[in-house]
């Protein structure tokens, strides 16, 4: 009787062991991989990329900005792809990414420098926060909310 419970204990112990190690690694891959398409984003957003911008975006992704407006996808990409000429738009660090099974949050700061009409509109840092989802195995982005964090 003792060989059995003292097997079941470690067994158990093995196996939560194991599940947890499964669950990081899980974790970690999925914080690489939003991590690499919210870089891959920002160049779609400089070179005007259609295909990989709706990659990217779900189709309900909407965009809250600091001043209190907001973008639904369609309006988004046409800013993007029509009006706006992106300089530069690049995290200033690594994100901060939490994953909660098959959604996740990223945080970081954002500089963006770009023009609008061919006139300089955008030379920022801002505060961005996106939500994150996995479809059919690929994480796509759900919703920004951005706040200004400074002008340059």
């Amino acid at each position: 009787m003792k060989k059995i419970i003292l097997f079941t204990l470690i067994f158990t112990a093995t196996h939560c062991t194991v599940t947890a190690q499964l669950s990081e690694g899980t974790k970690d891959s999925a914080m690489a991989e939003i991590q690499q398409l919210a870089n891959e984003w920002n160049k779609a957003i400089i070179n005007r990329d259609s295909l990989t911008l709706d990659k990217i975006l779900a189709a309900e992704y909407t965009l809250y900005s600091y001043n209190g407006s907001s973008a639904n996808r369609m309006g988004w990409l046409n800013n993007t792809l029509h009006r706006f000429t992106t300089d530069t738009a690049a995290f200033l660090a690594s994100l901060n990414i939490t994953v909660y099974g098959q959604a996740a949050k990223s945080e970081g700061t954002l500089y963006w420098k770009a023009a609008w009409d061919g006139k300089p509109r955008v030379n920022a840092d801002f505060s961005v926060t996106d939500i994150w989802i996995k479809r059919d195995g690929h994480w796509q982005v759900l919703m920004r909310m951005s706040q200004l964090a400074k002008n340059r």
